[in-house]
């Protein structure tokens, strides 16, 4: 018989894939893209997946057995792997990097660390033992074995392998791996009558013997009746449902433990089952027409540009398209930047598609998570539509018939960290070019890159400016600070005028949005004597202040202290408040109009996973007159009765040291101002800035993407920046500061032997440290007409050399390609 070998790629950073020796006996059922239990290390197990299967053994090394093959049939297909692949090698990081970033939690079993009490004929010496050494052991001994979790628990530390391995040297507990599951499927208890009793005479006999235990006797003739047939229920009901007909529950326990009912325990789905009740919406003229353009695009098979002012009615096109790619049997990927996004378009979508529709996002569980993936993998002959954020790109589509993008400039598509980091929009181009399937991109301020693309004929643009049911845009009133604080027009951080069309809206029984991207109370807080500012004990940045929960906050790594009522260096008392965030927002305005109903919606009201669905759910139905929050109110969200959308400072997005910032600001006021106004009665749009003369608000306020994209496209071309070039960034990190600068500089200098001029920097980003880690970054831009693949190829073997044989040590380079 052949002797076969495995390549196995494994849920880790590592560089390349493993051979292992398949067992002779599974030559027939070992097949590529299968999961495989594989041992690692001295101790450790994972499960890989099966990259290649080939005769020939590893070099230099005996290859170890592959433990258990765990599918009956591939996990992947060539599609799903080839995506893989190319993800590995445009983003420049391991396979196994996307593997962990692709699969839900469910499918990547590793190994957990077990410890168990050592038994022994004499009693052990405890007495040199520590308070929290005793404690390990006595819930040993009362439990039998414990985790690491568990470990951690009972003696109040994080780092526990210290204590274990003292432990294990005195030779009182023992250690081993074991195979962590991590998916556990929803059960439900049913209460089920025992097959001897199915009977009528036998049913009579147990009824009659139970007239000394009338309890009982209630509990079993609770069970037979069935509330919607006038008849004798002999089918298992949910004990839940049993339990709310006046039972006890010693009573159904007697019954259990007699042997007369029994208790089943079922699998049920944690996905929704709602069925469809609406009719697809009517399209308008325009949209007629746009529907007709994207079809021609769809033929061309080039990507389509759907550029439509908000409120345009965007999203009944994409109803259309869906339908037609669910009637042909086809499955739907639905992207959205912001989980907030998917509360209102799955409530509608769902009235139109019913249990068809699946969201998944990191809001869910994991189990929740496995489940979508099993249903998108299980059930890919039925038409069916996926919601979802980035990672939902991810998911075994077998019959993908159409990929929606929608807001698709937005910078959230873009993964920061951890590995692959990867812009979904660009990905999501690929998936749709590997499975040959039509892609709509939408946004009513594109990208400029995607913009450039249209108008260069590589996608196919398509227009739609006109409002939905007759809107009309809403008129953007620009609020000068500078003036207002000169003529004593402010109250607190709002202009005079922004309080009246508050309260113009309010009388009207109309909405406000109130926009303030940035959360917590105060950006900092300074000291009034000496400008001490409380700073993060591990990063360079200064701590927010969060009023709620009292403490000063950082939000890079989440280190947070109690408030400080005195200066660190000079002892004053004088701690002053510099900035204002959406806390503080609301909480002024609640004073300045103490009538009105307030919601605020951040990371810090959305941390549950149904928080962003109350918020919108209550100010849908009107319950919140005005709704303070961050970027998650800036975009796609669609309102009935939203008159006024306020942007309370417009500056800090201009004034960004980046060269998106105009882009950004452009994008993000346009959003904002897109809330207001969207159906008959006209909106009003208010930005309060210092700078009323900055080109970008005069664009925001006149409606002008293309004047906008004019100016920046000219500006991107002079200065060499996308879609003129590719960039790639590589973030130099280390503990010591002295370190890195030397570290850095010479990484640079490596990478101008190939590079030359292409390279700029190092320089200090706006945040120099984060996570105690000192950070430089380099930049690369690379022509167009440059080799991607050759220049990465070259950009890693300067890397792997600068690590491999350069004295300095202890250094991560974080590589990102295409950053936003």
């Amino acid at each position: 018989m052949i002797t076969l070998f495995a390549d196995v790629l494994l849920p880790l950073a590592l560089p390349k894939v493993y051979t292992y020796r398949i067992p002779l006996q599974w030559n027939e059922i070992a097949a590529k893209f299968c999961r495989v239990i594989v041992p690692v290390g001295k101790k450790k197990r994972y499960s890989g997946i099966i990259w290649n299967i080939h005769e020939k053994a590893p070099e230099g090394r005996e290859a170890r057995y592959i433990e258990a093959i765990l599918d009956e049939s591939p996990l992947l297909d060539e599609n799903h792997a080839r995506f893989w692949e190319w993800m590995a090698a445009y983003y420049m990081c391991s396979l196994g990097d996307v593997m962990q970033a692709a699969l839900p939690s469910g499918l990547k079993l590793s190994s957990e660390t077990i410890i168990h009490f050592v038994e022994s004929e004499s009693e052990h010496d405890l007495s040199s033992l520590s308070d929290r050494e005793i404690l390990i052991l006595d819930a040993l001994k009362k439990i039998g074995e414990l985790n690491l979790d568990d470990v951690a628990k009972i003696a109040g530390i994080k780092t526990v392998f210290p204590l274990i391995k003292g432990l294990v040297e005195k030779n009182l507990i023992t250690t081993d791996e074991e195979l962590k599951y991590a998916f556990k499927p929803k059960t439900e208890q049913y209460i089920a009558l025992h097959p001897d009793y199915a009977n009528e005479k036998a049913l009579n006999s147990v009824i009659n013997s139970l007239k000394k235990a009338p309890k009982q006797q209630d509990c079993i003739l609770a069970f037979l009746q069935d509330e919607k047939n006038p008849r004798i229920n002999l089918e298992p009901i949910k004990r839940s449902e049993l339990l709310k007909k006046n039972v006890s529950t010693a009573s159904l326990s007697q019954l259990i433990k007699k042997g007369i009912l029994m208790l089943e325990l079922k699998t049920i789905s944690r996905l929704d089952a709602t069925n469809a009740n609406s009719t697809l919406p009517e399209l308008s003229r325009a949209q007629n027409i746009a529907f007709s353009e994207i079809i021609k695009g769809v033929e061309t098979s080039k990507p389509v540009l759907l550029h439509g002012y908000t409120g345009s009615g965007k999203t009944e096109l994409y109803i259309h398209l869906i339908h037609e790619a669910i009637s042909a049997g086809k499955q739907v990927l639905y992207l959205l930047p912001e989980i907030a996004l998917t509360a209102q378009i799955v409530r509608r979508l769902r009235a139109l598609f019913g249990s068809k529709v699946q969201i998944y996002h990191s809001k869910f569980s994991e189990n929740e998570r496995m489940e979508v993936w099993q249903a998108v993998e299980q059930k890919s002959d039925e038409g069916s539509l996926i919601i979802g954020a980035r990672s939902a790109l991810f998911l075994p589509f077998k019959k993908l018939g159409l990929i929606i993008v929608d807001e698709e400039h937005d910078s959230s598509y873009k993964q920061n960290d951890p590995a692959p980091r990867y812009h979904a929009r660009d990905a999501a181009l690929m998936k749709a070019k590997l499975y040959n399937c039509p892609i709509i991109l939408g946004s009513a301020t594109p990208s400029v890159e995607s913009y450039y693309n249209a108008i260069t004929n590589k996608y196919h643009l398509v227009g739609l400016y006109e409002r939905f049911g007759g809107a009309i845009l809403p008129d953007v009133i620009i609020a000068d600070l500078k003036e207002a604080t000169r003529k004593q027009k402010m109250k607190g951080i709002f202009s005079k005028l922004l309080v009246d069309e508050i309260e113009n809206t309010q009388k009207q029984g109309k909405q406000t949005i109130l926009f303030r991207n940035r959360r917590g109370f105060a950006p900092l807080l300074e000291c009034n004597q000496c400008k001490w500012v409380p700073q993060c004990a591990q990063c360079d940045i200064s701590l927010t202040y969060h009023k709620q929960a009292h403490q000063l906050k950082c939000h890079y790594c989440g280190y947070a202290i109690p408030v400080v009522s005195h200066c660190k260096d000079c002892n004053s008392g004088d701690i002053r408040m510099k900035g204002f965030g959406t806390e503080r927002l609301e909480e002024e305005l609640s004073s300045l109009l103490p009538t009105l109903s307030i919601g605020r919606m951040d990371l810090d009201t959305t941390r549950s996973k149904h928080g962003h669905y109350k918020i919108i759910e209550d100010f849908q139905e009107g319950r919140i007159e005005v709704l303070v929050g961050t970027q998650m109110v800036s975009k796609g969200l669609d309102f009935d009765h939203v008159r006024l959308a306020a942007v309370l400072n417009a500056d800090t997005m201009l004034q960004y040291p980046d060269f998106r910032a105009f882009e950004r600001s452009f994008q993000m006021l346009s959003q904002v101002c897109g809330r207001a106004g969207r159906r008959n009665e006209p909106g009003t749009a208010l930005i309060q800035t210092w700078n009323p003369d900055h080109p970008v608000l005069e664009w925001v306020k006149k409606h002008d993407y293309k004047s906008f994209f004019t100016y920046e496209i000219a500006e991107r071309k002079t200065f060499g920046y996308p879609p003129f070039c590719r960039l790639i960034h590589l973030y130099v990190r280390h503990e010591n500061q002295n370190t890195l600068d030397e570290g850095a500089e010479l990484l640079a200098s490596l990478l101008r032997t190939s590079f030359g001029k292409r390279v700029l920097g190092p320089e200090y980003p706006p945040v120099g440290k984060v996570r105690n880690l000192f950070q430089k970054n380099v930049m690369i831009k690379l022509e167009i007409t440059l080799s991607p693949s050759k220049a990465k190829s070259r950009i890693n073997e300067t890397i792997k050399h600068f690590q491999s044989e350069v004295t300095l040590k202890g250094f991560r380079i974080i590589v990102d390609v295409d950053p936003v």
